[in-house]
């Protein structure tokens, strides 16, 4: 068909197409003929089972439907698209009586315009600027979200990079205090202990100096395998999830003098992987030193569970609890760097706190299940 060249084209943002679908053939030639004299591309249909072969999600910006049509009706047309494409402009259009109300109709249908030719074509090309108007905006809406999920994306990317980097730097230097800084509190302590060996009677009162000297070194040393352990939990390796975060909470206890009640089931790297280990060493580190230094708590619970696909271990604490909509005080990673930590092991972090009600900390992280495709390595067990 030769269609006439569009007399005064709309000023459009997008290039908007349009798709019509009606039995009657007069009424399909009257209603494409005005829509491209406006500058639009316009798409026909005689049946909704043409349109259905016709219509792909994102192909059209607006589909105008005729409400009576042998075979599919216009109501069953509209469900179709709908359930293919949420986001297209629909438009119902009807010639007769007898059908919904209209404000019934745009009740019941999810559809943005209702037209009764009756009305003439002014108001048809109102309803087809309202729809496309809408359009555009939701183009844009999904055009930021796009944008906004893509910088997620690398967001989430740059906080992996970023959480990596954090643990080699303190395996660096969790390294270097022991390698060096732990020698030489060795080598001082040796030393004083040997002048205390080998002092003259005459200088006596040497030995009370030299022996706190010993004293300090080996104080020293302890704090530095201490501070070591705390950047660089190397018993993932060594003794496996489990084990590690034993040995820390009884080193937390002893420090802290805050009882904690630990119980946790051993798990292998077959089906926790090692990233998912270390994230759940630190939140759990985290979580401690919080409580240690915020909560005034007196009792602790720490507990593991392994379900069939996730492994889940919650934190109790009877101290002074806080707002849940607040990030408590913290040097560590705080309360968003825990949720990040989780979620790009593909976990969940919930926090639930009331103030003078103590506070509960559960992370559920996924488990390597037989079929998963998950490259892992050993951390022990």
């Amino acid at each position: 068909m030769i269609r006439p060249t569009p007399h005064h084209p709309v000023a459009e943002p997008m290039d908007f197409a349009i798709l019509v679908v009606d039995d009657q053939e007069a009424a399909l030639v009257s209603t494409c003929l005005l829509l491209e004299m406006e500058g639009y591309r316009v798409h026909t249909a005689t049946s909704g089972t043409q349109a259905l072969t016709l219509f792909r999600p994102g192909q059209f910006q607006l589909v105008i439907v005729d409400y009576f049509m042998p075979g599919m009706n216009g109501e069953r047309l509209i469900q179709e698209i709908r359930a293919r494409d949420t986001d297209v402009q629909i438009m119902l259009q009807t010639g007769y009586s007898g059908e919904k109300p209209p404000r019934e109709m745009l009740r019941q249908l999810d559809i943005q315009g209702y037209h009764d030719k009756l009305d003439g074509p002014d108001r048809l090309l109102l309803w087809v600027e309202v729809a496309l108007k809408a359009a555009t905006q939701l183009h844009t809406i999904r055009d930021a979200e796009r944008a906004l999920a893509a910088s997620q994306a690398q967001l989430r990317r740059l906080s992996a990079r970023l959480f990596r980097l954090q643990e080699e730097e303190r395996a660096q230097i969790s390294r270097e205090l022991h390698d060096h800084l732990g020698q030489l509190h060795a080598a001082i302590s040796m030393n004083a202990a040997w002048v205390s060996r080998h002092c003259p009677p005459d200088l006596s009162a040497l030995q009370e100096p030299l022996q706190e000297t010993v004293q300090l070194a080996r104080e020293a040393q302890h704090a530095t395998r201490t501070l070591c352990t705390l950047l660089r939990p190397g018993e993932l390796n060594r003794l496996g999830l489990s084990a590690a975060l034993q040995e820390y909470v009884a080193d937390f206890t002893r420090r802290s003098g805050t009882a904690v009640a630990f119980s946790c089931p051993t798990i292998d790297s077959s089906t926790l992987p090692p990233e998912s280990a270390t994230t759940i060493y630190r939140i759990v580190q985290e979580a401690l030193t919080n409580i240690a230094r915020h909560a005034a708590a007196t009792a602790i619970m720490i507990k593991g569970q392994r379900q069939p696909r996730q492994f889940t271990i919650t934190i109790i604490d009877n101290g002074k609890g806080f707002l849940a909509t607040a990030d408590p005080p913290s040097s560590g990673l705080g309360i968003v760097g825990m949720h990040e930590r989780a979620r790009l092991v593909g976990g969940t972090l919930a926090i639930h706190s009331t103030p003078g009600q103590g506070t509960t900390v559960t992370l559920r992280v996924p488990l390597i299940t037989e079929g998963d495709n998950h490259d892992s390595y050993s951390i022990g067990g």
